[in-house]
């Protein structure tokens, strides 16, 4: 199938610096290459079985980020959290969170939240309104209406929770 695509010129083979083989583009998004617009300024949490994580050495090789789900770790292994989430802002990633959600309690509980290396949340323009919006996303997709933040992420909690 692949070779039928490539050969009618719907797919397009390309090659990424620093990454081995081909990756494919879909035609009319070639000249995105050349002149790729900006990204908006909007938060995602990936999950762990998400395709741009699930490949850990491309993710590693294309943005610098290296992801272990660190579930099946024993606690003192554990360098985050062992359900954390990675943090998607714009076209970088920038952290990690872990959410936890409390069903008796209505509510998502923050338990830990960690930043990439040279990633300062009060200095990204725009950060700050789009975590807020992936917080609300995310109390939606758990069916909560609380968030609460762990004792030790106070600055956090004052970044947001104007917002969420």
């Amino acid at each position: 199938m692949r070779q039928q695509l490539v050969a009618d010129g719907e797919l397009v083979p390309v090659e990424v610096e620093g990454v081995r083989g081909n990756r494919f583009v879909l035609r009319q998004d070639v000249e995105l290459l050349s002149t790729p617009p900006e990204p908006p300024p909007s938060v995602a949490f990936l999950p762990p079985f998400d395709p741009l994580v699930w490949d850990r050495p491309l993710l590693a090789s294309l943005f610098g980020f290296e992801y272990v789900w660190e579930l099946f770790f024993p606690p003192a292994k554990r360098r985050f959290g062992w359900y954390s989430l990675p943090i998607l802002f714009r076209d970088r990633f920038v952290g990690r969170i872990e959410p936890r959600l409390d069903r008796a309690a209505d509510r998502v509980e923050v338990l830990g939240l960690w930043w990439e290396d040279g990633f300062e949340p009060a200095r990204a323009d725009g950060f700050a309104d789009a975590m807020d919006g992936a917080l609300r996303a995310y109390l939606r997709f758990a069916g909560a209406s609380r968030l609460e933040w762990a004792p030790d992420l106070r600055d956090a909690e004052r970044l947001l929770s104007t917002r969420a």
